[in-house]
Formats: structure tokens, C-alpha cells, sequence
């Protein structure tokens, strides 16, 4: 005999995501949401929509990471460590400027925070980390092959921070139809590989 199945009433009900504990998750948790609203809304999303959002209580931020512009620039700072981070194995420039730029179109929310904080102009920019530390002097290390010199890096930061945020409306201005942009971001990645290790001579045979 087929056993009676429970009505939504009487069915348990599903558990709550649990909340982080400790230090180490909070913050963590914290982070992940500020990215994401912080990308999405700008620098001034309250702080307690960020605590809502990573499940704990506002004054744990306080506690962890501090004010807002604590947060900003803990967020900008953890993003330049783990891009400087995937540098550190290649001493290629051109591999390297190849994987910035798919990294970034994969994970745009770091490029929509610095349009959001370049465009705020109540926000200060928060400060990052060491200069040593940051993916431009990864780059200038590399010897083989090395970058051609600062333009071409300008021309790749450029690239890698702001076509995760125009990608659409560019490929859109452009007119290139949807068939064809299937595989554009590799394109453009291979583009600016060639250009950052071989300057003005990019375009030739």
C-alpha cells in the first residue's frame, strides 16, 4: 500500500542556510557580497544590505573590516592580490595579458566597481595594495616575452577594465551580429597578447 505523501503543510520545512561563524567566514562572506552588490548598485549600497545579504549582523562588519570605505578597499585589495596572484607562474607577458583579460570578462564585477568609483565622485578612490604587489609590476618582470613598454600597458589595462563593462554596448554599436561573438573575448585577448609584448610592430605579418 502506497504510503500517504505530505501536503506542503505538513511537509518539513527546508533548513536555513547557515549563517558564517568565525572570523575568517564572516569576512569572507562579507567580501563576496560586496562584490557583488558593490558591482551591481555602487558605493553606496548600505552596509546593512551587504550584512542581509552575507547573513550576519551589521556590527560583525564593523568588527572585521570597518567602516565602508574599509570594505571598498578590502574588496579592491583582495582583487589586485589574487590578480597578481595568477601572475606569478609565467613570465610570459603576452600569456599573462592574455588571461587578464579572459579573467576579467568571466568575473566583471571588479571592472564594474572602478567604472561605479571612477564615475562617483563622492567616492574616494580607496587606496590598494602595495605598488609592488600590483599586476602592472608583475607584467614589467616578465622577460620572456617582456611587455613592449608603458602605452601598450595602458592599452591593456584599458582593455581589461573596461570591456567587461562595454563588452554589450560596444559589440551592439558595432553591429556584430550574435553568431559571430561566440569566442570574441579569445580574439581580443589574443589581440592585445601580441600587442603588449611586440609594441608598434603588433600589426605586422
Amino acid at each position: 500500500m502506497e504510503r500517504e505523501r505530505p501536503t506542503p503543510e505538513q511537509a518539513p520545512a527546508p533548513e536555513a542556510a547557515a549563517r558564517p561563524t568565525g572570523r575568517d567566514e564572516i569576512r569572507s562572506a562579507v567580501l563576496r557580497e560586496a562584490r557583488r552588490l558593490f558591482s551591481e548598485r555602487g558605493p553606496q549600497v548600505p552596509l546593512r544590505d551587504i550584512a542581509d545579504a552575507a547573513g550576519v549582523n551589521l556590527g560583525l562588519i564593523h568588527r572585521h573590516i570597518g567602516r565602508k570605505e574599509a570594505l571598498i578597499t578590502a574588496v579592491m585589495q583582495d582583487a589586485v592580490r589574487f590578480g597578481a596572484a595568477r601572475l606569478e607562474n609565467t613570465d610570459d607577458a603576452g600569456e599573462a595579458v592574455r588571461g587578464m583579460l579572459l579573467g576579467s570578462s568571466s568575473h566583471p564585477e571588479i571592472s564594474r566597481l572602478l567604472a561605479w568609483l571612477a564615475l562617483d565622485r563622492d567616492a574616494a578612490f580607496p587606496p590598494m595594495v602595495d605598488p609592488s604587489q600590483r599586476p602592472a609590476a608583475e607584467l614589467r618582470r616578465m622577460n620572456d616575452p617582456p611587455p613592449a613598454g608603458d602605452v601598450e600597458l595602458l592599452l591593456v589595462f584599458t582593455a581589461v577594465y573596461a570591456w567587461p563593462v562595454l563588452r554589450g554596448a560596444l559589440l551592439d554599436a558595432l553591429d556584430i551580429p550574435e553568431s559571430e561573438r561566440t569566442g570574441i573575448d579569445e580574439l581580443l585577448a589574443d589581440l592585445l597578447a601580441r600587442v603588449v609584448t611586440r609594441g608598434s610592430d603588433a600589426g605586422s605579418p
